[in-house]
């Protein structure tokens, strides 16, 4: 296998740097796109790797490739020798943890980042290559906040969103959220005013995993 990672700490190359980092089992090759020279929206890249334009993307042992990064981290959780599946080990346990992933997603990442994309740096970043809408940008807002909320109760009492482990609802939450606090400067994301988020939050970036999810993979990662 082949994973085309990125130079740069986006937050979807991150979430499937986390998820490898934290599911063990894991070797394959890994070949690093220049996001900041944009190659990524190259002819070779389009052609050869994932014509959206899109990273990371993975291509697999008979030359297919698989992108988005759900579908990237549910294969690796599929094919992993050893670690522990982050996706569940039960039809139950799977149910449970992809509603959360998709709660997550739907209720606070997609928000947030469209929030993200409505400022200057976005614009700057995409440079024509998404069309942004600036004028929604405090309705985003008010949709993450609405989110991380709701997560905010229902993390009382709790460890993580699914339950006592960490999965991949924890993992794609927590990556989006760390990159753009770190990357951005987006700190209304992680407040006092929700205290079982922040605990939360505190939780996963003590991971050891959550420690090497910003820098670039190696050429080849094995764990």
């Amino acid at each position: 296998m082949i994973l085309y990672d990125a130079n740069a700490p986006g937050p979807n190359p991150t979430t499937v740097r986390l998820f490898a980092h934290e599911r063990g089992g894991l070797e394959f090759d890994v070949v690093t796109i220049d996001l900041v020279g944009l190659e990524n929206r190259k002819r070779r890249y389009l052609t050869d790797v994932n014509a959206r334009g899109e990273v990371p993307a993975l291509r697999l042992d008979d030359g297919s490739v698989v992108t988005e990064i759900t579908a990237i981290c549910g294969y690796f959780d599929e094919v992993a020798q050893g670690g522990r599946p982050l996706f569940g080990e039960t039809p139950q346990e799977r149910a449970v943890i992809h509603m959360w992933t998709r709660r997550a997603y739907l209720e606070a990442v997609l928000p947030f980042v469209n929030y993200w994309r409505g400022g200057e740096a976005a614009e700057n970043a995409y440079r024509g290559h998404r069309i942004l809408q600036p004028e929604a940008r405090r309705s985003n807002r008010l949709l993450a906040e609405r989110g991380l909320n709701q997560f905010d109760e229902d993390l009382a009492g709790g460890t993580y969103l699914a339950g006592r482990e960490a999965t991949m609802a924890d993992i794609l939450l927590y990556a989006f959220m760390a990159t753009v606090i770190e990357g951005e400067g987006i700190n209304w994301l992680n407040v006092p005013q929700r205290p079982n988020v922040a605990a939360w939050y505190k939780r996963m970036a003590a991971r050891e995993a959550s420690k090497k999810m910003l820098a670039s993979l190696p050429a080849h990662f094995q764990n």
